[in-house]
């Protein structure tokens, strides 16, 4: 009990004061500086080069100077069957176009491409 005679004579330590604690202010912006000038080239503009005109000619019509072939010629020169020809033109495997008559033609160039070296026969 001594003890706590002791601790009731004391003075109880007194509580630390909160102080408000400062919000941190945001750094400032930095100030936007305008863009340098662009350079100003001292040479004069030149004028387009002027093309000759010559006389209006009529439009040829196109013919194919690519080789291709048709789906069934295609197919007897590679591994494919006719619908798998059509298929892979389809999907893009093979490059092609259609004729006058809407028949698929399948370039030649499409012999060349690796996955093809395969199935030629």
């Amino acid at each position: 009990m001594a003890k706590k005679k002791q601790a009731a004579g004391k003075k109880a330590p007194e509580k630390a004061k909160k102080t408000p604690v400062k919000a941190k202010k945001a750094p400032a912006k930095a100030k936007k500086t305008p863009a340098p000038a662009k350079k100003v080239s001292k040479e004069p503009k030149k004028a387009p080069a002027k093309t000759k005109k010559t006389t209006a000619e009529p439009k040829k019509t196109t013919t194919r100077t690519k080789k291709t072939y048709s789906i069934v010629e295609f197919s007897e020169m590679t591994y494919l069957t006719p619908n798998g020809v059509k298929e892979w033109l389809k999907q893009g495997k093979l490059k092609g176009e259609k004729d006058e008559n809407g028949n698929l033609l399948v370039d030649a160039a499409s012999l060349q491409l690796p996955f093809m070296k395969k199935l030629i026969r």
